[in-house]
């Protein structure tokens, strides 16, 4: 399928799908710490990942 011809209607009918619109869905997970080498790196990087305005950067 093209992207042109891309519908979410279509892609349920052909894949046979469901659409589940959950709220809270992760609700029943704990939360957990964050590890710090997680918190230094992003303490590091993300100005700069926010400062380039791309949308691989950010990601």
């Amino acid at each position: 399928m093209s992207y042109n011809d891309f519908t979410l209607s279509k892609v349920r009918k052909v894949f046979n799908l469901t659409i589940s619109d959950t709220i809270d869905i992760f609700a029943s997970i704990p939360e957990i710490e964050t590890s710090s080498l997680l918190v230094e790196t992003l303490r590091e990087n993300l100005p700069l990942a926010l400062a380039s305005n791309t949308e691989k950067s950010r990601s």
